[in-house]
């Protein structure tokens, strides 16, 4: 996919106010991993989702934001805390996991663990209580036991999640 790029929060004030002055009331910030935004400020120092969030809110007329997808190393406390303090960001969250064991998300390469997500999870919950969830999982990954496919189904008992997308393995060049 190449090194991740973040748009100039100015750039992205702007697009969304000339959208709004035009009639739009809801906005979907979307990227392969939005949360890890990191856009240019007017000032020259980078600025993170939950900033650009809390500047879109400004923008008088803009009534609900959403953003999708993010990553779960890239949801810091104060993105949570954009969800208890802006009215505008919808109560809706997708946060792909992939596994609910760990033993397969080491083998992934992912860099969290089940413990880590559910943290976030309870963070926002405590934040936003109305807040659903979606996520994504794969099956079928290689090596995945009957008991690692059952820590999965564990976790999206434990999470709730409004929905979910599941793909079962296909293997790609380097996988």
């Amino acid at each position: 996919r190449g090194a991740e790029f973040s748009r100039p929060m100015d750039q992205v004030i702007a697009e969304a106010t000339r959208l709004v002055v035009a009639g739009t009331r809801e906005l979907t910030l979307l990227g392969q991993n939005v949360n890890a935004y990191h856009g240019e400020a007017a000032s020259g120092k980078s600025c993170n989702l939950a900033t650009l969030l809390m500047a879109l809110a400004e923008i008088d007329g803009l009534e609900r934001l959403r953003y999708t997808t993010s990553h779960p190393l890239d949801m810091d406390d104060e993105l949570i805390n954009a969800h208890r303090d802006l009215p505008q960001l919808m109560p809706y969250l997708h946060l792909p996991i992939q596994s609910g064991s760990n033993r397969v998300l080491a083998a992934m390469n992912r860099r969290h663990d089940r413990d880590a997500y559910m943290s976030i999870i309870d963070k926002l919950r405590a934040v936003r209580p109305d807040i659903a969830m979606s996520g994504d999982f794969i099956v079928g990954f290689p090596g995945e036991s009957d008991r690692d496919f059952a820590d999965t189904l564990s976790l999206v008992d434990k999470v709730g999640y409004a929905s979910a997308y599941s793909f079962k393995y296909s293997p790609r060049p380097g996988t």
